[in-house]
């Protein structure tokens, strides 16, 4: 096969200086394939260019594309990709870091799936076997693994472990050939997850191959500030291109909220109490959002018949106090552990509200209005 390993880089000379020499070595011993290693460089101020078009002049499968300055992670490997698509023809796209953290001996691991029978293999920190380094900081772990939770609950993606990893492969003909590759949602660290939706939509079959995930001992990161924002602003945007459902879902949501909010403030005025007019508030509030959602958000699941409105309206009750209480502890956590301030309280207040929004819809959807027929794969270019 015709293997492209794309590898962004920026200020990672040192990096680039240890990397080809070990590709190298590594596809010498697997002479049945052709493989290419194209650097898509953010226009580095140090020497990785330099570096890599030394490279070119004595390694034939080495290629660098330079960008006039540096542009997100998800356009860098957009523009490597079309011009890989067009210069190579691959048979395999395959994605990696420069920084020796994804191992380049896994390469062929990828590869090999691919060749086996697999559409998009994803090197995979969360499978069985996989790992993320032990130095990582806490927060690090907390967004990388709750990130890819969420991600998953979400998109009601239930077999993949790793949405986030930057180390795949990908067959080609008629997928990554199939896709809109300008319509991408995000030029950032997100690309990853649009991508990998789109190529499940075309039918893909996936695989995830554990790896262990080095830490990084040079060069600068190619993260953006912003990717946790991207990646959450990416998930809910697929959720509401993939889901009409979930769109009025929102819209009861915040019709609840104010529902809640103007008759807490009403009542607590009339009763005197907010105790009592926050329990009178919040119900009504509840009441309203199981109606709408009954004849509107999930309208083609619609629940008929007193009883089993019944019945489920207590189980809506139910589990949507769930989310609040777990909001109410974690606040109570985090102002308890690191201060009552309004970054932190607001903060924990968001995380909350997104869990619930989380938690709300998948309960819902799975339980409550019970989910249709499954998602048949799209049969135009996504």
């Amino acid at each position: 096969m015709n293997i492209v390993v794309v590898i962004p880089t920026y200020n990672e000379a040192e990096n680039v200086a240890r990397l080809i020499p070990v590709l190298e070595e590594e596809f010498a011993q697997h002479s049945n394939h052709t493989f290419n290693v194209l650097f898509v460089d953010g226009n580095s101020s140090d020497k990785t260019s330099e570096i890599i078009k030394a490279a070119e002049t004595t390694n034939p499968n080495v290629f660098l594309l330079q960008e006039e300055k540096k542009s997100g992670l998800g356009s860098a490997y957009i523009k490597a990709f079309k011009y890989a698509l067009q210069k190579f023809q691959p048979d395999v796209l395959v994605e990696m870091d420069a920084d020796l953290q994804h191992d380049p001996k896994d390469v062929v691991r990828l590869v090999n799936e691919i060749e086996n029978g697999s559409d998009y293999v994803i090197g995979s920190r969360f499978t069985k076997g996989g790992s993320i380094p032990q130095n990582w900081a806490l927060y690090r772990k907390f967004l990388s693994v709750g990130g890819n939770i969420f991600t998953r609950v979400v998109l009601n993606i239930y077999n993949i472990h790793d949405f986030t990893s930057g180390f795949k492969a990908s067959r080609v003909k008629g997928f990554v050939d199939q896709i809109n590759l300008d319509q991408v949602l995000s030029g950032g660290f997100a690309y990853k997850i649009d991508l990998l939706f789109r190529m499940r939509k075309l039918g893909a079959k996936f695989k995830e191959v554990p790896i262990v995930f080095g830490l990084r001992d040079r060069g600068d990161s190619k993260m953006e500030k912003n990717n946790v924002l991207d990646s959450l602003k990416v998930v809910l945007l697929i959720r509401f291109r993939e889901s009409q459902s979930f769109l009025k879902f929102l819209v009861v949501g915040f019709t609840g909220l104010f529902v809640d909010a103007a008759t807490f403030n009403i009542s607590r005025t009339v009763l005197a109490n907010s105790t009592t007019a926050s329990m009178f508030s919040g119900t009504l509030g509840i009441l309203t959002t199981f109606i709408l959602n009954n004849y509107w958000s999930f309208n083609h699941k619609k629940i008929h018949g007193f009883s089993k409105k019944l019945t489920s309206f207590i189980k809506y009750f139910v589990t949507s106090l769930i989310p609040i209480l777990v909001r109410t502890k974690l606040i109570s956590w985090a102002v308890f552990k690191l201060g009552d301030t309004f970054i932190i309280s607001n903060a924990a207040f968001f995380i909350g509200i997104v869990f619930g929004l989380v938690w709300n819809y998948t309960i819902y959807s799975k339980i409550i209005w019970r989910s249709g027929s499954p998602q048949n794969p799209a049969a135009k270019k996504l």
